[in-house]
Formats: structure tokens, C-alpha cells, sequence
């Protein structure tokens, strides 16, 4: 039961994102879905549509908000954060519903250099939660730095998808669009394709509604490839947390609630066998009640009052063992558990509810078979025993087996498809490899600022190599471009990523052909291209060095370079999708750059990262040194199959411990009932083995039938979850033999221990009826 009310606190904490939001039935995401790759992002929407739709639809479109994410160096005197910002609507506060400790709702964002902050921001920037008139600093892409002035700080809101749209797309500081000239953006733009919008609709007012209207202002405003292309997307706010990422949250939130139904089905199973396995005791009891007049219905009333206090205690200690056990599950679902203060009334109205019918149904079976039995049974301290109930309690225990043996395989398989994802063949050495935000300056100037702190880094006795990207695995922002050869009338789709010339060395991909880039002082590097095996095929070059030389181009025929090298292939992000074609475009071209990747030498980390460190901060005082291994960052890729992962091997501990309690529970029936058998069978010499092969017959025949229904099932489930990935394994016969000889080896242990037990009574005593 505590077990399932974690699952149960769990399921609803996920249900309340987005739920304190101001009419969150009508507030939908603005996304956007591309006939052609290549063009835009899904997560994002046309700067100018959001705002457009409303001004010119006012009957349709009640209110929007469109943020734009940035990373920016953010600081109070001598404290200085690399923080996700939001460049936003002044609508943000009055469209949500946001509550504010402090500020004006309605002109809080009214000022360019004005900045909203929430609670926790203020308590970690000023030590104190009234900070308005307080000034931060923020720096931006060209590297000037100006004070903001705190105009309202938000008290803590519930988790919403407006304040986290993405784990990458957190913040807690929010900066008027009227300040975008300062962050050299422009938002309201029918040609930024890179802009989170959200729109209210008026009430009444259906998305299909907004299917026409969008389609006019696209070809009335936009170029005539994105209104041909562009598929406007509307997700509803109310839903959009469970929905996102292919639904995964959603599928996560299924397997909990089928295994917290698993396992209180189990649990009934062996409440029901060990209520009946416990009840000789009281068999004189029943017995003597029925001759002074006790009739079979108070008989049931009184077992039921008695089975319902039970599981009303043990409800209550479930409560009192939430808190303690809160931290465990938090760890194992990398989610933080509401504590049961936060939890609503109506919460623990379904609970307590629940262990009302929980009572009833696990005490009804026993109730009737004790109320049932004949008074010379009873005051013989015999139970009656019918073949039908030999079934029933069978049945029910060849449904404990078949499902703990499906949760058993499927942990093992999902525990191995994970370790593929952590440790598999990624194509690049994720050892020793860090990456590091730097501050933006993306000027010729900035460019060469941060490629001399790049050499200084280099020279570091701790660093083996040292690369600047606007990517890194993960995080490759420049998304999927048509690259063609020059002339063709089609190309293919390849990830574009911005890096400088050691980027390959750095990651240690192996090059095939010809060279990375070439030196930074080589004037033609910036008209350098390098593509990877998987590109080189898909344009048609039969050997990989047949490639190098030859020119293409990409963002639509606006930049043509000449190839280079050609790189092994690497997964350049997850293994939910095959490896794709890459072309490395040079950072020399664009100077557009957000990362340095640091490969270190062998050896031990601790000094390594405080040398790299200390010298970050000689180098870029102003600039925070916030490091992730990859190790780290592939971890983050996978989030919700490691949560998989850990909730079904929790889930498997439970469920086996469930299986044993039904094994003792149904060994030792079996056993109260054959008393006298097991007593001539002594008498006549039979020792420890025969009467272990006595007892466990019977439950290994319920075990092979249950295989035969469990190993299909687990296949076809587990088959049918593989298919989610480009990269996967084998579903080979030992994943499926290796569990099972564990369980019967489990099973053998205590039907032993339990006949063990038996046989050391005296013999005499089960014989004797009196």
C-alpha cells in the first residue's frame, strides 16, 4: 500500500502541470510541423503569427506570449550565473494568472530594461524575497553588460510548460521584448522561424477555427517557401506535458498505474491465502459461536470488520512510511515527491476509499470460507475443503507467477536496452569528456577573444584537446538542412553542426578521408566543409575519398563550400533515431558558438577540473565555469527510459517479495490441510527430499503453465517497446532463461523451508483427531 501511494502521489503531481495555469482549457502552444526538413524547428512558431493572429482575429484570439530562450551571464556584484532567460510578452503575468509577492501585474514588463524575476531567483540573487528596485546586470551577445531593475518577483509557481517549455528551456527570469535590440533580436519577424509562441483562444473557440486565419496571414506575410511548408500546430497547454516527446510521460504514467494494479492485486491474492492459512486458529471459535445461535451472516460481518481494521491500519502506516520512503522513490524516478501537506483533501478522500473497498474485497473470500465451514469441522479444528477452492486459489496464484515473471524478464530486457543507450558503440569517446557553456560575443572580435582563451586552455598539462561548437551531442541547435552537390536539382537531409577544426580530435571520431578543416590560419578554412560516411553515400560518392574535393552547398544554395574530409559516422544525439548525415560547417563562417568541448587526459578528474577551472576564472572572470561530463549529458538523453528502467526493477523486488508471501501463504494451507499425511509419511520413513518433491510438484506445474502465458506476453510487449528505437536489442533466449531459473530456484528455497518446518513437528499430534 506504500508503495502504491507513492505511485498514486506521483501520477498526480504529473497531472498538475499546467493545472494552476488561468484558463488552462483555452491556452494552446503555437508549433509548427514542416513538409520539408530543413526549414524550421517543431517546437517553435513564426515570431510575428502569435500576435498577428490576435490583432487581427480578436474574436478568435484572446491573448498571446511568445519568449525567446537565451543564455546569458547574469550578476549581483561578485555573484555571476550562466542563466536561461526569457525574452518575453508583457502579457506573461496577466495571461497566466501568475501570483506576485511583489509588483504590478499590468506594468511590471512595460520597461525595456526592466526584469522579472521568481522567488527562488530573488533568494539567490539578493538573500531575500522582496527584491523589487533591486538591479541585476545581464550581459549580452556582443559582451556589454547593463542593470535591469526588479519590477515583480512571482511567488513560486506549480510546474507549468510557459516557465519550463523543455528541460533546456527553464528559466526564472523574464526580460520585456522591448529589450530584444539590446540581445540584437526581433522577435516580431515573419521570417524568425525560432520563437516559443502561446495563444489564449476565446471561449467557445475550437483550434480547427485558427486553420484558415493562419493560412491567410502565412501567404499574405511570409515567404512563399514557409506558407507552402509551414503546418501550424496547436497543443493544448492542459495536456502538453503528458503529450510531449511522443507521449512518454504518458506511457511512464501507464506502466506505474498497471504495476500499483498489479500489485495490489497480488497483494489481495495473498492476503486472501494467508487470512485462510492463519484461520485454523479460530476454527473452534467459529464453530463454538454457531452452536450458541451465531448465524452465518454475523459471522461474516464480524470477519469483515475485523479484515477492513486490518487494512485500515496498514493504510495508516503507509501514511506514516510515505515520508520516509518519499526520498527513495524521488532518487529512483529523478522526480521530486510532493509531501503529503501538499497533497489535497480529495486525495486521501480516494484513498481512504480505496482501503474501504481494498478491505472489502480482500476480506470477503475468506469471511465466506470460514463462515461456511460445517460445526464438526470446526470444533474439530478442521478447515472444509472443496475441489473448486483448490482451483480458485491455483488460478490465483498462477496469475501471481505469470506476472511477476513478465515484470522480471521485462526489467532484465529494459536494464539491458539502457546500458546499449549509456554505454553502446556512440561512434565518438564520451571518456574524460566535458562540455562548457561560454559568454556569446558573435562578432570577428568575440571570435578571436574566445579562441585565445581556447589556446590558453590547450595549453593546460591536464587538457589533451580542446574544440569550439554551437553544438555539442544532445544539443546541436543548427538542426537538419538539404545539402545537394552543386548543380543537382535535389539534395538529402544532413545535421548541420557549427564547430572549429578539432572538433573530430576532440571527440576522437576517426576520419576517413582527407582532413578536419585545416588550420585556423588557412585563409579558405571558412569555405570548408566536412561531411561524414553516412552523407558522403547518400550524395552519391561510392568511395569516401572520391568525395573529398567536391563542392556543395546548403541553407538553400546560400553558402557553398568544398569537402574537405569525411568522418566516420556517430550518433550526433540519441539512439532513438538512426545515426544521421552530418556536414560540419565552420565556425569561421558564422562565428556563431556556444560550447567548448574539453577532452582531458587520463588520469584522475578531481585536480583536473579544479586546474581547468581556476583558469577559466583568470581567463573569463565574468563568465560562471559550469561543466557537464558527457557521461552526464547522454544520461539526460534517456531520462525517461532510466526512470523505466528503476521503476521496474523496484517493481520486480515488490512483486517477488509478493510471489514468496503467496508461496508461504498457499505452501502452508497446503500443508495445515495434509497434516495427518505428512505424519503417516514420516512414520513410514520418508525423509526431507521426498516431501519437498511432494509439495513442490504441485506448484511447478503452476509455475510451467504460467511461463507458458508470461514469456509470449513479455515478448510481445517487449518487442513492441523496442520498436520506439533505431538502436536495439536482441530479444535472445537467454534474457529469457536466466529470470526464470532465478524465480524457480526461489521458489524451491522456501517450499524447503516451509516443509522443513513441518516435518519437525511431532508426528503424533497431527495424528490424533481429539
Amino acid at each position: 500500500m506504500a508503495f502504491v501511494l507513492l505511485i498514486s502521489a506521483y501520477i498526480w503531481q504529473a497531472y498538475q502541470v499546467n493545472a494552476g495555469l488561468r484558463n488552462k482549457d483555452r491556452q494552446f502552444a503555437l508549433q509548427s510541423s514542416y513538409k520539408q526538413p530543413g526549414i524550421g524547428l517543431d517546437l517553435t512558431t513564426i515570431g510575428a503569427l502569435p500576435r498577428a493572429l490576435q490583432e487581427e482575429y480578436p474574436a478568435l484570439v484572446a491573448n498571446y506570449y511568445r519568449l525567446d530562450g537565451l543564455t546569458c551571464i547574469v550578476s549581483n556584484g561578485s555573484e555571476v550565473f550562466e542563466e536561461n532567460v526569457s525574452l518575453g510578452d508583457s502579457t506573461l503575468l496577466t495571461m497566466y494568472g501568475f501570483s506576485l509577492l511583489q509588483g504590478n501585474a499590468l506594468t511590471a514588463l512595460s520597461n525595456p530594461f526592466s526584469v522579472v524575476i521568481d522567488e527562488q531567483a530573488a533568494m539567490k540573487y539578493f538573500g531575500k524575497k522582496e527584491a523589487v528596485g533591486e538591479r541585476l546586470r545581464i550581459r549580452n551577445f556582443a559582451g556589454e553588460q547593463r542593470d535591469f531593475e526588479v519590477t515583480a518577483v512571482i511567488r513560486q509557481a506549480s510546474e507549468n510548460s510557459v516557465m519550463r517549455l523543455m528541460p533546456s528551456m527553464q528559466t526564472a527570469i523574464f526580460l520585456p521584448i522591448s529589450s530584444e535590440k539590446y540581445f540584437g533580436r526581433n522577435v516580431n519577424n515573419w521570417q524568425n522561424l525560432w520563437i516559443a509562441g502561446f495563444i489564449e483562444l476565446q471561449e467557445g473557440v475550437t483550434p480547427d477555427q485558427l486553420q484558415q486565419p493562419i493560412k491567410q496571414l502565412l501567404e499574405q506575410h511570409a515567404d512563399k517557401q514557409i506558407a507552402e511548408n509551414l503546418q501550424p500546430q496547436l497543443k493544448p497547454l492542459s495536456s502538453y506535458y503528458l503529450d510531449d516527446n511522443q507521449g512518454a510521460i504518458r506511457q511512464l504514467l501507464l506502466v506505474l498505474s498497471l504495476t500499483a494494479a498489479f500489485l495490489i492485486i497480488m497483494a489481495i491474492i495473498n492476503f486472501v491465502n494467508l487470512s485462510i492459512s492463519q484461520s485454523l486458529t479460530r476454527l473452534k471459535e467459529v464453530g463454538l459461536r454457531k452452536i450458541l445461535g451465531s448465524s452465518r451472516k454475523q459471522l461474516i460481518l464480524q470477519l469483515l470488520a475485523e479484515y477492513c481494521l486490518m487494512v485500515f491500519i496498514a493504510g495508516l502506516l503507509a501514511l506514516v512510511l510515505y515520508p520516509l520512503l518519499a526520498p527513495w522513490f524521488s532518487s529512483v524516478m529523478m522526480k521530486e515527491l510532493p509531501s503529503l501537506s501538499v497533497l489535497p483533501f480529495r486525495f486521501f478522500a480516494l484513498f481512504f476509499t480505496g482501503i474501504l473497498a481494498l478491505g472489502l474485497t480482500a476480506g470477503i473470500y475468506p469471511a465466506l470460507k470460514l463462515s461456511s465451514n460445517s460445526i464438526v469441522s470446526a470444533v474439530k479444528n478442521q478447515l472444509s475443503e472443496h475441489r473448486g477452492k483448490h482451483l480458485i486459489r491455483r488460478s490465483l496464484l498462477l496469475l501471481q507467477f505469470a506476472v511477476a515473471v513478465l515484470v522480471l524478464i521485462s526489467s532484465v530486457i529494459i536494464a539491458r536496452q539502457v546500458d546499449t543507450f549509456i554505454n553502446g558503440q556512440l561512434g565518438y569517446n564520451k571518456d574524460y569528456l566535458l562540455t562548457a557553456q561560454v559568454p556569446r560575443d558573435w562578432s570577428e572580435k568575440g571570435l578571436h577573444n574566445i579562441q585565445q582563451v581556447q589556446q590558453e586552455l590547450r595549453q593546460l598539462a591536464q587538457v589533451k584537446d580542446i574544440s569550439l561548437s554551437y553544438g555539442i551531442p544532445n544539443s546541436f541547435g543548427n538542426g537538419i538542412q538539404t545539402v545537394s552537390k552543386v548543380g543537382a536539382d535535389q539534395g538529402i537531409d544532413a545535421l548541420v553542426i557549427t564547430s572549429d577544426q578539432h572538433f573530430a580530435s576532440t571527440y576522437e571520431i576517426p576520419v576517413l578521408a582527407g582532413q578536419f578543416f585545416a588550420s585556423k590560419e588557412d585563409a579558405s578554412i571558412a569555405s570548408k566543409v566536412v561531411i561524414n560516411r553516412k552523407a558522403a553515400q547518400a550524395l552519391g560518392y561510392e568511395q569516401v575519398h572520391d568525395a573529398i574535393g567536391q563542392p556543395i552547398t546548403l541553407y538553400d544554395g546560400g553558402f557553398t563550400g568544398t569537402i574537405s574530409g569525411v568522418t566516420e559516422d556517430f550518433y550526433a544525439n540519441s539512439m532513438h533515431s538512426a545515426s544521421p548525415a552530418v556536414v560540419w560547417f565552420p565556425v569561421q563562417a558564422n562565428m556563431q558558438y556556444r560550447f567548448l568541448s574539453i577532452r582531458l587526459k587520463a588520469g584522475a578528474i578531481a585536480p583536473a577540473v579544479h586546474a581547468l577551472e581556476n583558469r577559466w576564472k583568470e581567463l573569463m572572470p565574468d563568465a560562471p565555469f559550469k561543466y557537464k561530463f558527457m557521461d552526464e549529458t547522454i544520461q539526460a538523453m534517456y531520462s525517461t527510459e532510466i526512470q523505466l528502467k528503476r521503476a521496474s526493477q523496484s517493481a520486480t523486488a515488490i512483486s517477488m517479495l509478493i510471489v514468496v508471501l503467496g508461496i508461504i501463504g498457499l505452501t502452508s494451507i497446503s500443508i495445515n490441510l495434509r497434516l495427518k499425511e505428512i505424519g503417516i509419511r514420516k512414520v513410514l520413513g520418508a525423509n526431507l527430499r521426498n516431501m519437498v518433491l511432494l509439495f513442490s510438484k504441485e506448484f511447478f506445474v503452476i509455475f510451467a503453465a504460467a511461463l507458458c502465458v508470461s514469456i509470449p506476453l513479455t515478448y510481445f510487449f517487449m518487442h513492441q517497446w523496442l520498436m520506439n528505437y533505431a538502436v536495439k536489442i536482441d530479444l535472445q533466449p537467454q534474457l529469457f532463461i536466466l529470470p526464470i531459473i532465478g524465480v524457480s530456484a526461489i521458489l524451491l528455497l522456501f517450499i524447503a523451508g516451509l516443509v522443513l518446518r513441518a516435518s519437525h513437528s511431532n508426528p503424533i499430534k497431527s495424528l490424533r483427531d481429539e
